[in-house]
């Protein structure tokens, strides 16, 4: 049976010249037939070097699948001549097992139908491929099946890479499913012990409202921890504590996320039945940035034994104070009168050692003064009432002669009722206060103030020295101790720079009736 090719795969020069004729004359000018078939012969040359160049394998079949047409590609995919293929069978170049896959679809191009299919296939020449094919039936200009096209490409790198992918996706899958069980483990762990924790927990937001609370909230608020939520901490503190604990709580949103949190902060927590406990509060920061918890302790039995341990301290040091001034101080006076009667005689009878013996009365009273210092230091208050306003008048001039600077104390109100342990924690605030002062804020005028507020006694050490560091004075180990001297008689303590310059100590101590 004789075979022609065609002039071009898919394309027909007598439609195209009769689609260029039914143009209308607007859309292009009327062209000879000759100039019709030029074009055509080039549209033709132009398509025949497109499809020659393409990677996939492009070919014509006629009714019995012989070969009318294929293109370059067969060369590459098979090492065989595509001239010397035409008028032989599909099955003859392929091999019957391929054909075998491909006969149903080969036959419903030939019945006018489109075909596509994929498969791996073994042909008779080249590699086994993975391919995806596409069969369309050609027709004559009645529109009779005459034929088919045959389109294959080669998609092996795909799906082997897709398999790749599948697997890859696979393991993915398997791993985070493993370290999605792994979170939950601790996640669940991390939820138990939150729960079980004795200490108080809970979630802030970035206003400082609760977010969620575990079960020893209720132990330490007295409301079930449904009922914090929503609700600042502030709102459960002193008034006069909030604006401090507000200033915490935003250095702990501006910490930095390698140190996560801040060093806790002392407060008092007032319970739902109206009492205050004293407590401990330490502010972290989630990696996240808008969720902060809140960890609170209940510190009522370390106060206790602070306030115990200071006491047992006063209490010594006010014995060793009565025993210097009771002793030393008197013995050291007796020593003073000796000296002086004896310079007094020496100088009457023109001894040559008057001079000499008048300069050692003068060491021994100047001895005298000092231990009597050193005992009204040991023991400010000796007894209750207004005896702390004459102690805080004495520290003030003995700053003020040992320093050189003045130092000024001022005193508004009667505090006749105010108990000599509380006397005597102010008056050692006070006296750490004016210490920090001198050595640290480089002070040239020191003020002490003390005044009575409604039921609290206040006492206010100021300085014009160079201020503080909130990061630094936290950590001083003077600050601490004067926290817990107030915290021991159940007092604030709160210590800022002032408007203009230096720095303002101030403690509060509310008055039991």
């Amino acid at each position: 049976m004789p075979h022609t090719r065609p002039s071009s795969y898919g394309l027909h020069p007598a439609k195209n010249a009769q689609v260029a004729r039914d143009l209308p004359a607007s859309a292009a000018p009327p062209r000879l037939p000759a100039e019709d078939a030029l074009v055509s012969n080039e549209e033709a040359s132009l398509e025949s070097k497109v499809i020659g160049q393409l990677p996939a394998l492009i070919a014509g079949f006629d009714l019995n699948r012989r070969y009318i047409y294929c293109n370059a590609a067969y060369r590459e995919w098979f090492g065989l001549d595509p001239q010397s293929l035409i008028g032989r069978r599909f099955e003859e170049v392929v091999g019957d097992a391929v054909y075998q896959i491909a006969k149903p679809y080969v036959q419903q191009a030939l019945a006018g139908n489109d075909a596509n299919f994929e498969g791996s296939f073994v042909y008779n020449h080249g590699p086994t491929r993975h391919v995806n094919v596409h069969y369309s039936p050609q027709r004559n200009d009645n529109g009779q099946v005459t034929g088919y096209v045959s389109l294959t490409v080669d998609v092996s790198r795909q799906r082997t890479a897709e398999q790749r992918l599948r697997e890859l996706t696979a393991e993915l899958e398997a791993k985070v499913e493993a370290r999605t069980q792994e979170l939950h483990q601790t996640l669940e762990a991390l939820q138990a012990t939150v729960q079980s924790a004795p200490d108080t927990v809970l979630v802030l937001d970035a206003s400082g409202k609760t977010i969620n609370a575990n079960p020893a909230a209720q132990r330490l608020f007295g409301l079930p921890p449904e009922q914090l939520i929503g609700q600042p901490l502030s709102a459960f503190l002193p008034v006069a504590d909030v604006e401090e604990f507000s200033e915490f709580f935003e250095e702990s949103k501006r910490a930095s996320p390698a140190i996560r949190s801040i060093a806790p902060r002392e407060s008092m927590l007032r319970h739902a039945s109206g009492s205050l406990i004293p407590i401990e509060v330490a502010i972290g920061v989630s990696p996240r940035l808008d969720h902060f918890t809140a960890f609170i302790r209940d510190i009522s039995r370390r106060r206790g034994l602070e306030t115990e341990l200071m006491r047992v301290a006063v209490d010594e040091r006010r014995h060793i104070a009565q025993d210097l001034h009771d002793s030393l101080c008197q013995e050291i006076s007796a020593v003073h009168f000796a000296v002086v009667a004896l310079a007094q005689r020496l100088k009457s009878g023109q001894s040559t050692e008057a001079e000499t013996t008048r300069k050692i009365g003068l060491m021994v009273e100047e001895t005298l003064d000092h231990a009597r210092h050193i005992a009204h230091g040991l023991g400010p208050v000796m007894e209750e009432g207004d005896d702390l306003v004459r102690a805080l008048r004495r520290l003030a001039r003995t700053t003020e002669d040992l320093c050189k600077l003045p130092c000024s104390m001022q005193s508004n109100g009667q505090f006749s009722d105010v108990d000599r342990d509380v006397g005597t924690q102010l008056y050692f605030i006070a006296q750490e206060a004016l210490n920090n002062a001198l050595r640290h804020a480089h002070a040239s005028r020191i003020d002490i103030e003390l005044s009575r507020e409604k039921n609290e006694v206040v006492l206010r050490v100021s300085d014009n020295g160079s201020g503080f560091h909130p990061s630094v004075e936290s950590s001083g180990r003077g600050l601490r101790f004067m926290r817990y001297r107030a915290a021991g008689v159940s007092g604030s303590l709160r210590l800022r720079n002032r408007q203009a310059e230096g720095t303002e100590l101030e403690c509060r101590v509310p008055l039991v009736s």
